[in-house]
């Protein structure tokens, strides 16, 4: 069958329909609009009816449905997709704020927060700089399908998706090429958002030498990787490079604070390495998994809880007219490391990384009180923010919080101090000063389904010795 000829479509597809014998049902008046569109230069020889349909009416965006010898034909065509995701809501808020009469924050308390992140740096006179985050999936993908949908491009709008969160399904109805759009943005959203990060940490102190104070000396860390730090003589050379997309930090003293390694990387030499700087210890090591784009936050420390006293004027006249109330509130004290990994195409992690150190500014105050604290202790707060971009299984190195703890040092002579009234004199106090360093070795790993990897074998890839199912 072969058309030279300005033929409408609907001509066309009548002639089609005495050959094989089938019948045509248009059922909606777009449909009709469009089968009266001219057709030329259509040449149709050892083809299938479907194969027919598809060149004749896909063309016109246009579908149809083809059962018991009718061909029905159809601006909009329903379809339903599959999306497992969970239905919460993700919400997160940081704050860094300096003021001398800054109100604390309540327990329990929570704020409205707009979609996205968003900063605001006026609060009084307080310098402020607050991070609200929220993460609605569902309410997102709404907006995005109907954005997709909709366009400039279409001669007819379609009605807007109904979305199943609990199911995880989404109903579409619409023209063929607005569930193609559909169809692949679904796709490719599935493939980025159900990447899977594992993010192995370790979180060491080190507590500095006299001759360290201003921090570890990374100059002397030759242990297979590049160390780029502004204050080195010689930087070592070796294989290995060094990688940061981000913004780079220095600690005041021309040391820059954040380092990766990309091979040859050994924490056990490391540690030794630290070892030459001051007393090292391992505070946590934690493992942490992490969708793509979703935050992971660890924790180490302890929430300091106090109460403030509010008194509230009744109105009575008598005596007893002024209630007393309480308020609790929270401080922390320890360690927060906030980590946002965003995995690329081809499996390159930019991680973003808030590491937070929180102590207390008095000795006397990290002691046990026997009675809930009627004010807040005093602490002081140190924080780096960086972000960077690694390969798959490389490692990230971030140092520079450096602290400084006020103690007392102890003294005595042994058996001539334990004597009463002139004990004293074989007893000295003095006061002490410890400088300690924090360091961040990070290393995140994409988690790969397709190589279909045993559980016990990957887990020993990430530092495990031994899993239950041996």
């Amino acid at each position: 069958m072969k058309i030279s000829d300005d033929v409408a479509l609907v001509d066309v597809l009548n002639q089609l329909s005495e050959m094989c014998n089938f019948s045509i049902v248009a059922k909606d008046t777009y449909s009709k609009t469009e089968l009266k569109d001219k057709v030329f230069g259509v040449n149709i020889r050892n083809m299938s009816l479907s194969e027919v349909f598809d060149l004749l009416l896909s063309e016109k965006n246009l579908s149809y449905e083809f059962s018991n010898n009718v061909l029905k034909i159809l601006s909009l065509k329903t379809q339903i997709f599959k999306l497992d995701y969970i239905t919460s809501i993700r919400e997160g808020t940081a704050v860094t704020q300096a003021s001398v009469d800054a109100t604390p924050s309540e327990i329990s308390s929570s704020s409205s927060s707009s979609d996205n992140s968003q900063d605001d740096s006026s609060q009084g006179s307080s310098n402020l700089i607050k991070t609200t985050e929220r993460f609605d999936f569902w309410e997102k993908l709404d907006a995005e399908l109907k954005a997709i949908l909709n366009n400039s491009s279409e001669h007819i709008t379609a009605p807007d998706p109904i979305i199943n969160q609990n199911a995880g399904l989404i109903t579409v109805t619409a023209t063929p090429s607005q569930l193609k759009r559909v169809e692949k943005y679904i796709d490719e959203m599935q493939k980025r958002l159900k990447k899977q990060v594992i993010i192995d940490v370790s979180i060491i102190s080190v507590e500095l030498n006299n001759e360290y104070k201003q921090g570890v000396d990374w100059s002397k860390f030759e242990l297979g990787f590049n160390t780029y730090i502004g204050n080195s003589r010689n930087n070592p050379s070796s294989s290995a490079t060094w990688t940061n997309k981000g913004n780079s930090l220095s600690d005041g003293f021309g040391r820059t604070l954040n380092i990766a390694a990309n091979l040859n990387f050994s924490l056990d030499g490391m540690i030794n390495f630290l070892e030459t700087n001051g007393k090292t210890k391992v505070i946590s090591s934690p493992k942490v998994t992490t969708l793509n784009n979703q935050q992971a936050l660890i924790s180490v420390g302890d929430n300091i809880n106090y109460r403030v006293q509010q008194k509230t004027d009744n109105g009575n006249s008598n005596s007893d007219r002024l209630t007393t109330t309480y308020k609790q509130y929270s401080v922390f004290i320890g360690i927060l490391l906030n980590l946002l990994p965003e995995v690329s195409d081809n499996n390159k992690i930019m991680l973003r990384i808030n590491p937070s150190l929180s102590n207390f500014k008095y000795a006397e105050d990290d002691t046990r009180q026997n009675a809930l604290r009627e004010i807040a202790p005093d602490t002081v707060q140190k924080k780096l923010s960086t972000v960077v971009q690694v390969d798959s299984g490389d490692t990230i190195i971030l140092g520079g919080l450096i602290g400084q703890t006020k103690g007392k040092n102890n003294t005595s002579v042994p058996l001539l101090s334990d004597i009463p009234l002139i004990g004293g004199v074989f007893k000295s106090t003095r006061d002490n000063i410890k400088t300690t360093e924090l360091i961040f070795v990070i290393t995140p790993h994409v988690v790969d389904f397709d190589k279909k990897k045993p559980l016990n074998q990957s887990l020993k890839d990430l530092g495990f010795s031994k899993t239950i199912y041996e």
